[in-house]
């Protein structure tokens, strides 16, 4: 389970549940009282904290946490996290713009906008990378991450 999927699927057993995610922790609260911190990286309860332990969760809310947190837990750490996302930059034209390759409807194609080029999750390059192993070497070469504030 991803870390953001977590939060929603924390957020939606109450709507006196609240959970955000801030450093490293998932926060969860109820009724505005911090309950539990659970880091992003955390193996077993053992490493969540208990913020405000002696706070009474109603007996189906602390079922459905304890569901969604133990299932968090069983995921492996490098699955948390969100894929990373990519475009294809291709070779620089003669005016020095930068080329981008695009996929769309089974077609590939070079554009100069950035913002027009195919965006891939790292799981779809290692797919296209499977399916053309040798374009790999390539495709590694090629990879520029776009940022969350693009």
């Amino acid at each position: 389970m991803k870390i953001k999927e977590a939060v929603n699927r924390i957020e939606s057993t109450s709507k006196s549940i609240f959970a955000w995610e801030r450093e490293g922790y998932i926060h969860i609260a109820f009724n505005t009282f911090t309950v539990l911190v659970v880091p992003y990286e955390a193996k077993t309860m053992f490493d969540c904290h208990f913020v405000n332990p002696n706070l009474e969760l109603p007996a189906d809310v602390k079922a459905q946490l304890s569901g969604i947190i133990g299932k968090f837990l069983r995921t492996p750490i490098k699955e948390r996290y969100p894929d990373k996302k990519y475009r294809l930059r291709w070779i620089s034209d003669k005016d020095n713009c930068k080329n981008y390759l695009d996929y769309s409807s089974g077609m590939w194609d070079f554009v100069e906008s950035k913002n027009e080029a195919t965006i891939f999750a790292e799981s779809g390059l290692n797919q296209l990378k499977k399916d053309n192993p040798r374009l790999a070497p390539a495709i590694d070469a090629m990879k520029e991450e776009v940022k969350d504030d693009e």
